[in-house]
């Protein structure tokens, strides 16, 4: 049992990340920042205290685009919850964009790490 175990941890300690598009920081289009910041108001508690830093987007390399930074607002009791990073992913159709990933809080961090570091985000499955 313990054997069994080690190896399917083992095995996947070594599976290769799936990878997914990578990103260069760029303009955004028209509107894009504004939609994120509203896309994050939602999730808030007091969306109107809301305050957002180091905002950047990045074009990704699958047509789509991405937006980090990071964002402090209070709760509904009024306490300050701190500055969070966020992600936002918007995938690319023949209409528009329309957001494919919200990520507020630490995943949020790596995400744009790997962005800025030009290495491929990791997708699920496949």
């Amino acid at each position: 049992m313990i054997r069994a175990m080690l190896a399917l941890c083992l095995t996947l300690a070594v599976a290769p990340a799936h990878a997914g598009p990578t990103g260069i920081p760029a303009d955004p289009p028209d509107g894009l920042l504004e939609l994120s910041e509203e896309l994050v108001r939602e999730t808030l508690g007091a969306p109107n205290t809301a305050n957002f830093r180091r905002i950047v987007s990045f074009r990704l390399s699958d047509g789509g685009w991405a937006v980090c930074g990071s964002v402090n607002s209070r709760n509904l009791v009024g306490l300050a919850m701190g500055w969070k990073p966020l992600y936002l992913r918007f995938s690319s159709d023949g209409s528009g964009l329309r957001l494919a990933r919200r990520i507020i809080d630490w995943p949020a961090d790596v995400a744009c790490r790997q962005l800025a570091m030009g290495r491929p985000l990791r997708t699920r499955g496949g």
